[in-house]
Parts: C-alpha cells; structure tokens; sequence
C-alpha cells in the first residue's frame, strides 16, 4: 500500500498507525507489517507491506470494521482519511529464486521499478537468475548489501512491472555506487546494465527508510 500523507498530518499520521491501525490488523490476524518512508523520492509518501495469506481476507466488511466493531471502525476510517491524500493499493509477488532476503529487518532499501519489454518476462527472469544473483548473493557474503528481492506487481498495479530491491543496514553503504559497480568494477557493472536495459525500461527509483515503531 502507497499512502500519500499531508506534510502537517504526518506527526498523527504516524501515531494512528502505531497505537490504533497496528493493533487491529494483529487482531484480524495479520501476522506482520513493514512500514518505510521514502528519503529520495516523495518524502511525504509511506510504503506498507503485509502478508496476503488468502483473498478472503478481503471479503466482507472493511478491516476496520472487523476489528474494531462498526462504529469504532468508522471512527478509525475517519481519522485516517483526514491525513492522506490518497492511497493505492495492489498485490506484490515477491520471487523468493531470484531473492537474497535480507538475515534481519534492514533499514535502508533502494526499490528500482521496471516495466518489463514485451515478450521478455522469461528472458528478464534468467537475466535475474543466471547474470544478477550471483553477483548479489556475493556481495551479501562479503557485507556490502544486507540483501536483494525481486518481486513482481499484480491486481491494483500495472501488470508487466516488476520492483528489484536492493537492502543496506545505514545509509552510508550506498556510498561508492550500486553493488554491481562495486563488486564488478565501472566496465563489468555497465555491462550487466547494458544487457539489462536491453529487457526492461527503469520507471523510478526509491529510496526508503524503514520504521521500526510502526513495523512490527
């Protein structure tokens, strides 16, 4: 979920979502939540993941509502809307194969999305496998990045697109280049690059911080 938060709200923004939005998800059964702000990109616009187990969960009345009972739901709701200025959500597949995931939460991560050429989603998917991983799961070992994910977008988000995530423990370690550029060197990175942008089109790139006190 992308939410657009109104620069004066943010302060109660973010203290409805630890102490009243958190602990009615717990309550419906969500297991987890991820919540980062962008810090090179909209610094007003927040990113929170969860775990879908099932679509059911959005079947029947508003989550909110569920939690909470109808009135206090609204209330929630209310209070909510009255800090945003809009809100998109949609379905991310992360692709656990073409993943390096990070050992813990990590407070940085550098989201690039692509759109995918037509006809190249599986030549995209090798790319990741065969030329990118590799190189990754290296740089991991050696702490240079914390981790790496691709994850593909889906209902809600245009569909062709994929997001790639590299993830750091301090802001400081984007310093030097991108992971590519340090462990293959200016000629080997613009090579990967090269064979990459043949596949897929870069749409942005955002960088994030992650919140601990209304992530759990």
């Amino acid at each position: 979920m992308l939410t657009q938060v109104k620069p004066d709200m943010v302060d109660e923004w973010l203290d409805l979502q630890k102490n009243e939005v958190n602990p009615a998800l717990k309550k419906i059964g969500i297991t987890s939540r991820n919540v980062a702000v962008a810090v090179l990109g909209n610094p007003y616009e927040f990113l929170s993941i969860s775990p879908l187990a099932s679509y059911s969960l959005i079947d029947g009345p508003p989550i909110f509502t569920r939690a909470l009972g109808p009135e206090a739901g609204a209330r929630l709701a209310a209070k909510l809307r009255k800090c945003i200025n809009g809100q998109r959500t949609y379905i991310s597949t992360r692709q656990d194969d073409l993943s390096v995931l990070p050992d813990a939460p990590a407070l940085v991560s550098v989201t690039i999305r692509r759109r995918i050429a037509s006809g190249k989603a599986e030549e995209f998917r090798n790319y990741i496998k065969n030329d990118l991983l590799p190189v990754y799961k290296k740089a991991k070992a050696e702490g240079k990045i914390a981790g790496y994910q691709m994850a593909t977008r889906g209902l809600g988000a245009n569909l062709g697109e994929v997001t790639t995530t590299t993830y750091a423990n301090k802001f400081a370690d984007l310093e030097g280049g991108t992971a590519l550029f340090k462990m293959l060197g200016q000629a080997g990175a613009a090579k990967l690059n090269a064979k990459g942008a043949a596949l897929s089109t870069i749409v942005e790139t955002v960088v994030r911080r992650r919140i601990a006190d209304v992530s759990f």
